[in-house]
C-alpha cells in the first residue's frame, strides 16, 4: 500500500484518505490506502474494536507491529489531536515555560518529537533509520477544526466538534459515513488548499506530504 494511517479514529482515517485523494488528485488513490490502527471493518464500516484514542495509539507505536507495518508501507501517516495534550502520560503543554501560548508550529514539532520518543521506547534508533516513510499529521486541536474552517468559515482551535454541529445545525456524530460526507469537499484540491491557506495545523501537514512523497 502507498499510504497507511494510524490516527486516532476511523473519522480521522476517512478525512485523511479524502485528503489524501485530494492533494494528489487521484480519486482512485483510495485503492492504495489501508487503514492500521485502529483496525476498520470495511463490511461494517466502522470501527473494528475499542482501542482507539491516543493512548492506544501511544502503545502502538512502542510495538512490534508498528515497525514491522512501518517497514511494509511505501508512508505511513501518523494522526493525532492536541486536545488533550497537557494530560498526564501525554505530556504537551500548549504553553511554554513563561505560560505564553505556543503557536501552531511550535506545538506541532512538540507534539512530534513526543510521538518520536514513543517510538524510539519501541526500538531506539528505529525513527531515525526510518523517518522518511512517517508523515506527521497533527491536528490543532482536532480535526474538527479543518472542517469547520471550511464548512462554517470559522477559524478556531477549541471545542470544534462543539462549533461545527452548531454551523451545521445538528450535532455531528463520530461516525466513518457522516465524516465521509463532511470531509468530501477535500477530494477537490482547489478547496482544500483554500481550507488550509486558513488553517495552520492543515497547511502544515499537506506540507509534510509533499515533503515525504
Amino acid at each position: 500500500m502507498k499510504f497507511a494511517i494510524a490516527s486516532e479514529g476511523v473519522t480521522d482515517q476517512i478525512t485523511i484518505e479524502n485528503i489524501l485523494c485530494g492533494f494528489f488528485e487521484d480519486e482512485n488513490l483510495d485503492e492504495d490506502i489501508i487503514y492500521l490502527q485502529p483496525p476498520f471493518d470495511k463490511t461494517k464500516q466502522k470501527q473494528a474494536s475499542n482501542d482507539g484514542g491516543w493512548s492506544n495509539l501511544f502503545r502502538y507505536l512502542k510495538t512490534p507491529t508498528f515497525r514491522y507495518d512501518v517497514l511494509n508501507h511505501t508512508n505511513i501517516i501518523i494522526q493525532i489531536d492536541t486536545d488533550v495534550s497537557p494530560r498526564k502520560s501525554f505530556d504537551v503543554k500548549h504553553e511554554d515555560k513563561n505560560g505564553n501560548k505556543l503557536n501552531t508550529n511550535d506545538l506541532v514539532h512538540n507534539v512530534i518529537d513526543k510521538l518520536t520518543e514513543k517510538i524510539e521506547q519501541g526500538k531506539s534508533g528505529f525513527y531515525q533509520q526510518n523517518s522518511h516513510k512517517i508523515i506527521f499529521c497533527i491536528c490543532v486541536h482536532s480535526l474538527e477544526c479543518w472542517l469547520l474552517a471550511y464548512h462554517c468559515e470559522i477559524i478556531e482551535v477549541e471545542l470544534c466538534l462543539d462549533k461545527l454541529s452548531e454551523c451545521l445545525g445538528k450535532k455531528v456524530q463520530k461516525k466513518y459515513k457522516i465524516y465521509n460526507r463532511l470531509s468530501q469537499p477535500f477530494l477537490e484540491k482547489h478547496k482544500l488548499l483554500a481550507t488550509a491557506e486558513n488553517d495552520k495545523s492543515l497547511n502544515i501537514f499537506l506540507d509534510f506530504i509533499a515533503e515525504q512523497t
